[in-house]
């Protein structure tokens, strides 16, 4: 709830009063009270956000959150509505009708307030007080992380969170004009005229008034004075402005002059924002069609390169065709080039196989001389052991030595032995050499008849140096033909790309047509969405009137009010049959008025989705 001099009235006034004549009497003249009260009319001092009671009077634990507005507290005798004033008066204004000890609960030692508010500066305070045992009363300013706990500094703070004079009295304050004790309500004005005098004399400020009034003496005396001056003054100047008028008249014209010159400048300025944007969107678009004309003549001059290579490959695969015919006349030729080619390695082959056969044989005359020689040695040891054979007959009757002889025997026919090994090794040698020979012969008849093709080898070289010099040729002219193919690609690529940016060009500008015909449509998209939205506001404004109407038509049943509880008084005066009525046609007024608004709601939502199209 709001906590202003305001809102604390009409709190307290619901609460305390049932008849609701005497309540707006009330309220009028708290409201009056609070303007002066406070010396700001209406303006909001703090809020209250939350009340926490604990073992307070009837309450043992107990929290209540406020909203915004005017809160209303309703219930049986002895429900404790009293209690929660008497808890914000001790808490805030340190006034307290009765003891602290009756204050807090029975049975219980001690009894703790805390009220959470916003103050006037918009920051959030805790104020907490606790009565009975150990009793403190601290404000805690929850942004800057302070507390104020002396009961001087306590009170001052109050003061300034109430935009209150620090000379007023809180407890005064609440006691005569916010708080208002229960059956106590009007009592100030049953009182005597001395002591009604003196309590609204202090609400009001009565002898601040007066003092001022004293001072204000010689002020009235000095203004009096000046005011003569100053009509002498307006005399003359009334004089002097004789033609006012007709300057007022030619003022007002030009006035009204300058008024329509702006109104015109102002909407050629609108119309040269709207042709700025719209030109800046035309020169893109220029730029991008200049591009896409450089880049369409890039591509045609390319194509034209391209025509012009195409011919040159062409004449190129020409030729090609031509030297692969000629390759293919002379493949006969150099198949049997190829073949003397394989001949003529054999014939080397055969040539080096016939030097090697020749050095061997060489070997093999060396080596056969050598045998015979030892041929010939053998000849002779196996004469002189024919001659030791016939020694041996004529001295065997000499046994001394036979044992030698014999010893000699052996040796003799091992030597005989091997003299078989040799000459058998001379005969296969003889063999060999004499296979020599003919390998050699036929060697030689192979040479005889390789000796004509020389010269055709020769000029199968010079045919085999043409056929690859033929093949390079034809492997480029298969390489320009794959380029020439990936360049007729690239062209058939650019001609797509062309022909896709002229659909794309014709259509840009089928939109652009579109555009500008419906120009006109796209400038009240602006007005159309500030139409929509103040539907919108005022939608949500009759929904909440409607479910209000609803609520209190449902509590005044049976004629209640539906804020006292209690039959309304003011019906008959006002000449509604019943509240019941009253707000029946409340709510018929207002699901009229929603159902036309969800109609033109709707309407401006169709145009505003056609007109987006456009924007």
């Amino acid at each position: 709830m709001r906590l202003n001099m305001l809102a604390i009235s009409t709190f307290f006034l619901v609460r305390e009063n049932s008849q609701l004549g005497a309540c707006i009497v009330l309220l009028y003249l708290f409201i009056y009270l609070s303007a002066n009260l406070l010396g700001r009319p209406g303006y909001v001092t703090m809020l209250i956000t939350r009340i926490e009671l604990e073992n307070i009077k009837s309450y043992r634990q107990v929290n209540l959150d406020f909203r915004r507005g005017t809160t209303a507290i309703s219930g049986a005798n002895g429900a404790g509505k009293t209690t929660i004033v008497e808890a914000i008066g001790y808490a805030l204004f340190d006034f307290l009708p009765y003891s602290q000890a009756q204050f807090v609960r029975e049975g219980e030692k001690y009894g703790r307030i805390v009220v959470h508010l916003i103050g006037s500066d918009d920051r959030a305070y805790t104020v907490e007080r606790r009565c009975g045992s150990g009793a403190y009363w601290f404000v805690y300013d929850c942004e800057a992380d302070y507390r104020v706990e002396q009961r001087t500094d306590v009170v001052d703070k109050l003061h300034e969170l109430f935009g209150i004079d620090r000379e007023r009295s809180l407890k005064a304050l609440f006691r005569d004009a916010l708080g208002v004790p229960q059956g106590s309500f009007t009592s100030i004005f049953l009182e005597g005229g001395s002591d009604r005098k003196l309590k609204f004399d202090a609400l009001l400020q009565i002898e601040d008034y007066k003092n001022a009034a004293d001072y204000l003496l010689d002020a009235q005396k000095e203004y009096k004075e000046q005011v003569q001056v100053q009509l002498n003054e307006i005399q003359r100047l009334e004089f002097e402005t004789r033609e006012l008028e007709d300057w007022r008249i030619r003022l007002k014209d030009l006035h009204a002059l300058y008024q329509e010159q702006t109104a015109q400048i102002t909407q050629w300025t609108q119309q040269v924002d709207v042709l700025e944007a719209r030109s800046t969107v035309l020169t893109k678009q220029r730029d991008e069609l200049r591009e896409r004309e450089n880049l369409y003549k890039h591509s045609k001059t390319t194509h034209e390169s391209l025509q012009y290579r195409l011919r040159d490959r062409e004449q190129e695969l020409n030729l090609a065709r031509t030297a692969q015919l000629a390759v293919q006349a002379s493949l006969p030729d150099y198949q049997r080039y190829q073949q003397a080619n394989e001949m003529l390695k054999r014939l080397r082959q055969d040539q080096q196989r016939r030097n090697e056969l020749r050095q061997q044989q060489g070997k093999l005359s060396g080596t056969l001389a050598k045998i015979q020689t030892i041929i010939a040695h053998l000849h002779e040891r196996l004469e002189e052991v024919k001659a030791a054979g016939q020694r041996v007959v004529e001295l065997s009757p000499l046994v001394d030595t036979q044992h030698d002889l014999e010893k000699q025997h052996d040796d003799l026919t091992r030597k005989v032995e091997q003299y078989d090994g040799l000459v058998k090794e001379g005969k296969r040698l003889v063999q060999q050499y004499n296979g020599y020979l003919q390998q050699q012969e036929n060697l030689a008849r192979k040479i005889s008849d390789i000796e004509p093709l020389k010269a055709l080898a020769a000029q199968l070289q010079e045919r085999v140096e043409a056929v690859a010099q033929l093949r390079a040729q034809l492997s480029e002219r298969g390489s320009r033909q794959r380029q020439l193919q990936e360049k007729r690609e690239q062209l058939r690529q650019k001609q797509e790309e062309r022909e896709n940016f002229a659909t794309r060009l014709r259509k840009a500008e089928n939109n652009i047509t579109k555009i500008e015909e419906h120009r006109h449509e796209a400038e009240e998209l602006p007005a159309l969405q500030v139409q929509y939205d103040q539907f919108s506001e005022q939608r949500y404004r009759l929904e909440g009137n409607i479910e209000g109407y609803t609520k209190s038509r449902r509590q005044s049943a049976g004629g209640l009010c539906p804020f006292l509880h209690e039959p309304c008084l003011n019906i008959k005066q006002r000449g509604i049959i019943s509240l019941e009525s009253y707000f029946d046609g409340l709510l018929e007024k207002d699901r009229a008025r929603l159902d036309e608004i969800n109609r033109q709601q709707i309407t401006i939502a169709e145009r505003i989705t056609f007109v987006k199209k456009y924007a």
